[in-house]
């Protein structure tokens, strides 16, 4: 049989354009152009709809992979998976996290520790007029359905991240759906309570809920989309940009049948303080430790992924917080978060996509939190 062996390299960038570890990766040997199947990161800008520091990270890193392949910049899609969120405020440094997978030749395996398998798939082309609503919800449930089984998972209990990236809206895209008389979901382009970037962000993360079966199918429908917040997913971190198209979505879970050094385990919080959460991500996926973690624990982590969403009330256990009237709310709802994840792990090149306020990704006031250590 075939067995999957996964890895994950993180990528310092000091600039949007920096490529320079993914090519000392590829000079070492550590990334091949048969093996690489994702690129996940941080990418430093407003993280806004039109983010230019997210839109030229992209760009020179499809450049970058398309050298790299040997192939065209338009073929690089069929092969990789890119998953940028914009914006590094507070102490979240710019990353890029290249993944890994080769297939190995390997007895059958019926028992043993379950380790990391990746799964990726593109969506069906998601227009402007289906952001945030049901055409982009089962889109993305199908892609992610795609991404399970070639990641060789049939058991959403085995899935511990979905990261999805998918198109949100511009000017231009609502001009193109209103020019052939469609309607979109919203023409607020910024991040706020109904802002297209959170429509966006909530209808793919309803996507991989559908897919996993964390909500029911008849549950979903245009109307429930940023309104009834019972309905999440606890795995699912999306993000969406202009520059988009497609979604990209690319599954981690753990297997029985894989030879990866890695585990991945995920937890949610119950607050925006909330640090045991993310311990207990880090426990969740091997770890094992009683208080804090030691340094011994640390030195096996590799990768920490999580989302900072703004909490819809004003109140975080039972005392009043002003961060909801505060102007800059976006920006410092991804910096705390940054900041509660780095003190746990003791680094900064942690991936944390957030400054939405409210969101299907976790449940109410929570936070998802995935972690990838050696096993």
């Amino acid at each position: 049989m075939k067995a999957q062996r996964v890895e994950m390299f993180v990528c310092p960038m000091d600039n949007p354009h920096d490529t320079s570890e993914l090519q000392r990766l590829a000079d070492e040997g550590k990334l091949k152009p048969d093996t690489l199947v994702a690129l996940a990161g941080k990418t430093e800008g407003t993280g806004l709809f039109d983010d230019w520091g997210r839109i030229w990270a992209d760009v020179a890193l499809r450049e970058w992979t398309a050298r790299f392949l040997g192939i065209g910049v338009d073929k690089v899609a069929e092969r990789v998976i890119f998953v940028l969120s914009g914006g590094c405020p507070g102490v979240i440094t710019p990353h890029i996290a290249a993944v890994t997978r080769e297939w190995i030749d390997a007895p059958e395996r019926t028992h043993g520790d379950k380790r990391l398998v990746v799964g990726r798939a593109g969506s069906e082309p998601i227009a402007p007029e289906e952001v945030g609503r049901m055409g982009m919800i089962d889109k993305v449930a199908e892609a992610t359905r795609q991404a399970m089984a070639d990641a060789g998972l049939s058991d959403p209990a085995d899935v511990h991240l979905v990261m999805v990236k998918v198109p949100g809206l511009t000017n231009a895209s609502i001009h193109d759906a209103e020019s052939r008389g469609k309607t979109v979901v919203t023409h607020d382009l910024t991040f706020g309570p109904e802002g297209a970037g959170v429509y966006g962000n909530d209808g793919a993360a309803l996507g991989v809920a559908k897919a996993l079966g964390e909500v029911p199918a008849g549950s979903l429908s245009d109307a429930v989309v940023r309104r009834n917040w019972d309905l999440y997913s606890s795995v699912a971190m999306t993000s969406s940009g202009g520059e988009k198209r497609h979604g990209e979505v690319i599954v981690f879970g753990n297997s029985t049948t894989s030879l990866s050094p890695l585990r991945i385990g995920h937890s949610v919080t119950n607050d925006f303080i909330d640090a045991e959460g993310v311990r207990n991500a880090l426990r969740s996926a091997g770890l094992k430790f009683d208080g804090l973690p030691s340094e011994s624990d640390l030195s096996r982590l590799v990768h920490v992924f999580a989302k900072s969403v703004i909490p819809g009330s004003d109140r975080v256990r039972g005392q009043r917080i002003t961060l909801l009237d505060d102007v800059d709310a976006y920006q410092i709802g991804k910096a705390l978060g940054g900041m509660l994840v780095a003190s746990v792990t003791g680094r900064t090149t942690n991936y944390v996509s957030g400054g939405e306020r409210n969101s299907h990704q976790g449940p109410p006031g929570g936070n998802i939190v995935a972690a990838v250590v050696r096993a």
